[in-house]
């Protein structure tokens, strides 16, 4: 077989699974082809320590990363071994390939999910001022989780509650456990405000599952808000377009949220002041006003007035007004500043 077969051939596969060594920096490739999504021929690869090392770094230069899932094109020789049996060495891997078929899948999502008039319906849910119970979507150990862990929990006066929902955040398993974890919340869906999806940074390659119809689907009409930050900041994923708000990167998800309520508390903080500003100013009109009052009374006091030299006569107890109300013996009392005085008329 090997004399027979001696050139290498460039194919096509789907690399379900890497299946790559650290101790040793080889990796044996699971390769499948699928029809209608279904396995129809696999085979083993072989790619010796050097070649992958040569291959990987090549991936890295075009920011992204060889990973698990991806449709490539490969060259490789046809080997033979009597005990492993027939395999296919890896020599060579086309980026440009790998990157082209992700982004027909791309493209291909977009297109459907635009169709079928569902592309912006997370964007329309509304997010409430200030969302208290947050449902994360992440891995716990990951650095990217503790880093949003962190930034609430230095806000411990705002009582911001997270739970997490474990998922896997990248490969060939990541849509399944992704789409798994938003239907449980979406059973509880009540008790949070909105849905986390939060993750380190990662190549085009390792988002790959995030351009995927299905998960797409599931954030695009999720009943609650979905906030993505899954640490990438260039060539968007359908996931990130069709959600609430995209922050980009766990931190920027976590200060998205605390801004609001930095910007309420500030609001408070200034009606606050407002409210004491203008309850200080009513205070001191209404002291004016009284003041006012309190100088007209005085004005008008009967004491007042007969201080200053003038007398009140009364008839029968009414004050006297007019001379034409008396008559012959009618009994008249003067009230002076001190004292009174009686008299009859004549």
């Amino acid at each position: 077989i090997t004399s027979r077969y001696s050139s290498e051939f460039w194919v096509k596969a789907e690399m379900l699974k890497l299946n790559f060594y650290t101790y040793s920096g080889h990796a044996f490739p699971d390769l499948v082809e699928k029809e209608n999504g279904v396995i129809v021929t696999q085979m083993r690869a072989i790619i010796w320590a050097n070649d992958f090392k040569r291959i990987n770094e090549k991936f890295t230069r075009a920011g992204v990363e060889l990973s698990d899932g991806i449709t490539i094109l490969f060259k490789a020789s046809i080997k033979y071994n009597g005990f492993y049996g027939l395999s296919l060495r890896m020599s060579d891997i086309d980026t440009s390939f790998s990157l082209g078929e992700l982004e027909k899948e791309k493209n291909a999502s977009i297109e459907k999910l635009t169709e079928e008039k569902i592309f912006d319906l997370n964007k329309k849910t509304l997010l409430a001022d200030l969302p208290k119970r947050l449902a994360v979507i992440s891995v716990e150990t990951g650095k990217g989780y503790q880093d949003f862990v962190n930034i609430i929990s230095s806000h411990k006066e705002f009582g911001i509650f997270h739970k997490l929902f474990p998922s896997l955040l990248q490969g060939d398993g990541a849509v399944n456990t992704l789409i798994l974890s938003l239907e449980k919340i979406k059973e509880v869906k009540e008790f949070f405000d909105a849905v986390l999806i939060i993750r380190g940074g990662g190549g085009d390659i390792g988002m790959a599952c995030y351009n995927n119809y299905e998960l797409c689907k599931t954030i695009a009409t999720f009943p609650i808000p979905v906030i993505t930050g899954i640490g990438h900041s260039t060539n968007l994923t359908v996931s990130e377009m069709v959600s609430y708000h995209n922050g980009i990167t766990p931190t920027d998800v976590a200060d998205f949220i605390i801004k609001r309520f930095l910007i309420a508390q500030e609001n408070l903080e200034r009606m606050e002041s407002l409210i004491k500003i203008k309850s200080n100013y009513r205070i001191e009109r209404e002291k004016e006003q009284l003041n006012l009052m309190e100088k007209y009374i005085n004005v008008l006091n009967t004491q007042n007035v007969l201080n200053k030299g003038y007398s009140i006569t009364y008839l029968n107890g009414k004050v006297l007004k007019n001379k034409n109300d008396i008559k012959k013996g009618d009994c008249l009392t003067t009230r002076l500043s001190e004292g009174e005085v009686r008299s009859i008329v004549e």
